[in-house]
């Protein structure tokens, strides 16, 4: 009884010490840069940080979007998915002003590590060089995507590249601590996202990106109006139990035996 005395007491003193609503830091476009996006399924990247993308090809930064998946929809649509997906994807960043693009075709909803995807990865981190990396969260509800963001830390991680790395958003909202106003390019990233026709006839992913998008404005400190923003976490290079990341990937763990359909 003592000791959860003596524990409470200690969880108040931290809670009297929070700063009474910090907000995430802006995250300010790089110029000139080298860009790598890790993508799980086309659209993630569109979704996830196209506004960001839009201002950063502004900034005449060099960017490059891999695609991990064949985005077949695990079995769920029609045998000529992956071609449509890889068009809509090319039209889509097209509206970003991007056209280099990588298709890996692992297996949608069945992604696995293995040596040959990390090899492609690392190889991709090596000639690249990328100053910036986006990449899928580790706390994300798409198996796939947590399998993807964890294989690529570990590639990252082992790179001895200065790249810094970003997690973004897609099916789980982040504990973000950088937020991009994306204000400015806000038509840009809904017309890219107007541009994946398969997937917007499965689910309405436009209202809830730019609704999201609406809501990350707030973060922003001096707002427009109206205002739109995109939030990311970036990760430690460290490998550690201890690093943001793996306190991420802890939560979607024991988040599972929650998350039952």
């Amino acid at each position: 009884m003592l000791m959860k005395r003596f524990i409470e007491k200690l969880q108040i003193t931290k809670i009297n010490q929070l700063r009474l609503c910090p907000l995430p830091i802006p995250l300010i476009p790089i110029e000139d840069g080298r860009i790598l996006v890790f993508a799980p399924h086309a659209d993630d990247e569109v979704l996830g940080c196209g506004g960001t993308l839009a201002l950063l090809q502004k900034k005449k930064c060099a960017i490059k979007v891999v695609f991990i998946t064949n985005s077949a929809g695990a079995g769920s649509l029609s045998e000529d998915a992956p071609l449509v997906r890889r068009q809509e994807a090319k039209e889509a960043l097209s509206v970003l002003g991007i056209d280099d693009i990588n298709f890996l075709d692992e297996p949608d909803g069945s992604f696995r590590n293995s040596a040959h995807i990390q090899n492609e990865i690392y190889s991709l981190l090596q000639q690249f060089n990328p100053d910036w990396i986006f990449l899928p969260s580790v706390l994300d509800y798409h198996r796939d995507h947590v399998a993807i963001s964890h294989t690529i830390l570990s590639c990252w991680q082992s790179w001895t590249g200065a790249g810094r790395a970003f997690f973004y958003e897609i099916w789980c909202p982040l504990p973000a601590t950088l937020v991009v106003d994306v204000s400015s390019v806000i038509d840009l990233k809904k017309l890219a996202i107007s541009k994946y026709i398969l997937p917007l006839s499965h689910c309405d992913y436009f209202s809830a990106s730019i609704g999201l998008a609406k809501y990350r404005g707030l973060y922003l400190l001096k707002q427009q109006k109206p205002s739109y923003a995109e939030a990311f976490v970036e990760a430690e290079k460290k490998d550690s139990w201890k690093s943001l990341q793996q306190t991420m990937l802890n939560l979607r763990f024991y988040l599972e035996s929650f998350l039952r359909n």
